[in-house]
């Protein structure tokens, strides 16, 4: 439908009238009563939640369709605002650390030093990777790769497995306390997890591999229990805790649609 602008002078103006605009009508919409603040976003969820179902449902190639990529972008683009918003959030939340001097400051400033540095070599390193740098020869890899690629690969990776290696403490923490075999059901849930965590590991087969491969006997190898565990009894209980779980966010998406889920615009009235 929209072509996309390829003169740069024009993409920066579209850019800076989009800002202007939109802090035009953010101030207006902050100086308006809050009965039409809430009106309006009454307006805006109802109609925007209906073009999908509409455009779906009416046979294609509708008047509808040739706008389908432009909405999906333009919910592509409000998705990536959370983002910005996420980070927002953080550095107020780490910058009253920082100028309150609390006992968190080390790991504010951490978080701070971290942010900063991976930012600014992303940003060289896709846009501007020769930047004062000469040119890299053959067999070599630049100074900005080589930058991005030891701070997300030497230190993020190896953070990200760390703090996964902690939480697999506690969570073998909880197993504990939930695996205390006090009723049935927990009996149960005791005896499914050690049948598929000792299948999972060699010395878990090799406690039952004395058993036929063949035959009745065969489901009581550990492997073939695991087997059986997993697709005959978790999976389709898997698929029936999703169905439920959608279900429920369709009737809440489907309140939110039709106002009757008053608490986002709870901060209109």
């Amino acid at each position: 439908m929209f072509e996309p602008v390829r003169d740069f002078w024009l993409n920066l103006g579209l850019i800076f009238g989009a800002i202007f605009i939109s802090i035009f009508v953010l101030a207006a919409l902050h100086a308006s009563p809050p009965q039409f603040k809430r009106l309006l976003t009454i307006f805006v969820v109802f109609f925007a939640g209906l073009y999908f179902p509409v455009e779906f449902y009416i046979p294609r190639h509708n008047f509808l369709t040739p706008f389908r990529d432009s909405v999906s972008n333009l919910v592509q683009v409000l998705a990536a605002f959370t983002f910005g918003l996420g980070v927002v959030n953080l550095v107020l939340i780490h910058g009253k650390q920082v100028l309150r001097r609390t006992a968190n400051l080390p790991f504010s400033l951490a978080f701070f030093a971290g942010f900063l540095l991976m930012t600014v070599v992303g940003f060289i390193q896709r846009y501007s990777p020769k930047l004062w740098v000469g040119d890299v020869g053959a067999g070599q890899i630049g100074f900005w790769d080589g930058m991005h690629k030891l701070l997300f690969e030497g230190m993020l990776l190896p953070l990200t497995s760390t703090v996964f290696s902690l939480l697999a403490f506690f969570i073998v923490s909880a197993a504990y306390r939930a695996f205390r075999i006090r009723t049935l059901e927990a009996g149960l849930l005791m005896t499914a997890a050690v049948i598929v965590m000792l299948a999972n590991v060699p010395v878990g087969t090799w406690l039952t591999s004395w058993l036929p491969a063949e035959g009745w006997l065969k489901w009581f190898r550990l492997e073939n229990a695991a087997i059986w565990l997993t697709t005959q009894i978790n999976a389709p209980t898997q698929r029936a805790i999703l169905f439920g779980l959608w279900v429920g966010a369709l009737g809440a998406a489907l309140r939110i649609w039709l106002s009757l889920e008053r608490t986002f615009t709870a901060g209109s009235r």
